[in-house]
């Protein structure tokens, strides 16, 4: 397959995501996508991160009549790189093989810088430039410190320090492309409290927890730790 004839399968894949399976599922993705940037790479130790990463990115999506909440959604890890149509495998996963999404009751600047090191995290994982693993379904995710709002004071229990993937509830948990499937996986933050919780009761049981006191999928760095 020459170049040109790559370019438009690859670019028909990535239209598909975005503008047909993403509009259809969000509505209004925002001004643009927000890409990575190149220092978030760096902040990881990569000074020169292959420029494709740097094509993928997140995309805020504003409220809908449908959906009251921000919806952060990446995009850019179902990438297929280094396959063709030739090639591929649409029963296959489809990239890395995984979207995230992070939701929010209001807007929130911290969310896309959030989900930028996350994506570049793995994308550096995948390249075998970190150690470490993929992310799978009901992993729980250190941040390194606390997602920024009021919630993080000195009050027992405050402060949302890490993030538990899970699957979201009012989308459907994977999407497929021509290159592929594509799990999508929902992030909500949670206190260390909770990760306490997950550690011995699963994350699934802390996902009961969180839509009893009807947080999830919320992630909001103002509130106090539900256990």
């Amino acid at each position: 397959m020459n170049e040109a004839a790559w370019q438009k399968w690859f670019e028909g894949v990535w239209a598909q995501r975005e503008e047909e399976i993403y509009r259809g599922m969000l509505g209004d993705l925002g001004p643009g996508i927000y890409a990575i940037p190149k220092t978030t790479f760096e902040k990881l130790g990569t000074s020169d991160p292959d420029p494709r990463y740097l094509t993928h990115g997140v995309f805020e999506c504003p409220p809908t009549d449908a959906r009251p909440s921000w919806a952060y959604i990446s995009s850019g890890m179902s990438n297929p790189w280094g396959e063709n149509p030739e090639t591929v495998d649409p029963r296959q996963f489809s990239g890395l093989g995984f979207e995230f999404l992070l939701q929010t009751r209001s807007q929130s600047s911290w969310a896309i810088p959030i989900l930028h090191w996350l994506m570049a995290v793995q994308l550096l994982v995948a390249s075998e430039v970190l150690e470490g693993h993929l992310v799978e379904l009901d992993d729980r995710i250190e941040l390194g410190g606390i997602i920024p709002g009021r919630g993080e004071g000195s009050a027992a229990g405050a402060g949302l320090t890490h993030l538990i993937v899970t699957t979201p509830e009012a989308f459907g948990p994977r999407f497929e492309l021509a290159s592929g499937v594509v799990d999508l996986m929902q992030l909500v933050g949670i206190t260390q409290r909770e990760w306490d919780f997950a550690r011995t009761q699963g994350t699934p049981a802390l996902v009961n927890v969180l839509k009893h006191h009807a947080i999830f999928p919320f992630t909001e760095p103002a509130r106090l730790s539900v256990l």
